[in-house]
């Protein structure tokens, strides 16, 4: 259905709203950003930029700064992508193909959340605004904004028992939650440092960590009432407070392993205890930015620097290293839930 939408939808965005709806402009000097896909765990790259056009000469998103890029819960080859400067695009052929969010084609999206029940109900952090659609990217509106223009909404997440429960992360240090779709917010967690990203264990909803740009991680076993850093352990590791990513070994609630300066460190216990997964590289020598853990093999770690990516298939006892597909870092990860062959790149020139 999605993809039958989408063929008719290229053509409606033409027609409707003009062919400048897709002119994607330069941002990052070259034309090697955009996407990457690979069908064979991280062997070889493709790069995934084409948008189609009724005029038979396609556009491409190979200009563009990857911010963020997420699966729809409910279908593995539909993706949405949040760009530096240049709004959302969606594809909803494993990035095949792409289009650009007819009413959202401008301005820094670095969050995106898809509704694990509703389908075609995305919530986009849009410069100081969360905003809401529920005709899959074509229209948005604004469902919570800062009177202060420089504080922006920054991480997303929604609770996977619940689609109305909404959590929205601040450059300012703030999280915002909605019990309602995103009708109301209050505030839950007040950090004073740039909050990076919003976890929530499928496992239990009401358990959430909070990643910070300089502040370690924070945590709440009780939905957002209650909250404690989870800092005590990580403070021996310098350089772990310089904040790369935050990923679930899906295989256990507990096990979580965090890209940082120092290195990729792994809790088996929710935070209370830190240990360093070894790596080639010694601590603290390089800057580690995207992240990513086969859903169906915990021992399975992706990590990507500014030129290369490392891969292990045993936790980090032996690692394969390969030159990123494009001159630009690998910001994005990203493996298939249901074919953990494909692994998806979402690349950023910072």
């Amino acid at each position: 259905m999605k993809k039958i939408f989408f063929s008719l939808f290229i053509v409606f965005s033409l027609i409707f709203f003009g062919a400048g709806c897709v002119q994607i402009q330069m941002s990052g000097g070259g034309m090697d950003g955009g996407v990457f896909k690979s069908i064979d765990r991280g062997g070889k790259w493709e790069q995934k930029v084409l948008i189609p056009t009724v005029t038979g000469r396609p556009k491409s998103i190979g200009s563009i700064d990857v911010l963020t890029l997420v699966f729809d819960p409910q279908d593995n080859h539909a993706l949405y992508l949040g760009s530096k400067g240049n709004g959302l695009f969606f594809s909803f052929d494993g990035a095949e193909s792409w289009m650009p969010s007819p009413t959202l084609s401008r301005g820094n999206v670095p969050a995106i959340a898809v509704s694990p029940k509703e389908k075609c109900t995305i919530y986009a952090g849009f410069e100081n605004k969360v905003i809401k659609s529920v005709d899959c990217a074509r229209t948005w509106q604004i469902m919570y904004f800062e009177t202060k223009l420089e504080k922006l909404v920054t991480a997303l997440a929604i609770n996977p028992a619940n689609h109305l429960v909404v959590y929205a992360g601040t450059s300012a240090g703030d999280v915002i939650k909605s019990n309602d779709g995103g009708v109301s917010w209050m505030t839950v967690l007040r950090t004073d440092n740039y909050i990076r990203d919003i976890l929530i264990t499928k496992y239990n909803p009401d358990i959430i960590y909070v990643a910070t740009n300089g502040a370690g991680i924070w945590k709440s076993e009780n939905g957002g009432r209650e909250w404690q850093e989870i800092n005590e352990g990580l403070k021996k590791y310098s350089g772990s407070f310089e904040y790369g990513k935050l990923a679930f070994d899906e295989s256990n609630p507990e096990i979580l392993v965090l890209a940082s300066l120092y290195g990729l460190l792994k809790t088996s216990d929710g935070g209370k205890t830190w240990n360093p997964i070894p790596l080639l590289t010694p601590p603290s020598s390089a800057r580690l930015y995207g992240l990513a853990i086969n859903p169906k093999n915990g021992n399975e770690i992706y990590y990507s620097t500014a030129t290369t990516l490392y891969k292990t298939v045993n936790g980090g006892i032996n690692w394969i290293t390969k030159k990123l597909p494009s001159r630009r870092i690998g910001r994005v990860l990203l493996i298939d839930p249901k074919d953990s062959d494909v692994i998806y790149m979402g690349v950023w020139s910072q």
